[in-house]
């Protein structure tokens, strides 16, 4: 019955959706070239640090670690304190 109501019309198929080509922005080899040139530039502004600004440096990370590693043994206690 259906194939005899649409013999006079036609068949209406639905629209393909025609997807937008993303705009090419640079290619590969230019990005990895920019990418090297802006760790050149990092490398040449760079400097070694004087034994004062290391060594206050490795105070303020060594004060981290430990303030850290109190905070989780803390937490371990308490953890170990109340399952018991």
């Amino acid at each position: 019955m259906e194939d005899s109501n649409l013999q006079g019309q036609q068949k209406v198929e639905p629209k393909q959706e025609q997807k937008a080509e993303k705009p090419k922005g640079p290619g590969i080899f230019s990005r990895i070239k920019n990418m090297l040139a802006n760790y050149k530039r990092v490398v040449d502004v760079a400097r070694k640090p004087t034994k004062e600004d290391f060594i206050s440096s490795a105070k303020i990370t060594g004060s981290g670690i430990l303030l850290i590693g109190m905070i989780g043994f803390i937490i371990f206690l308490l953890y170990f304190l109340v399952t018991k």
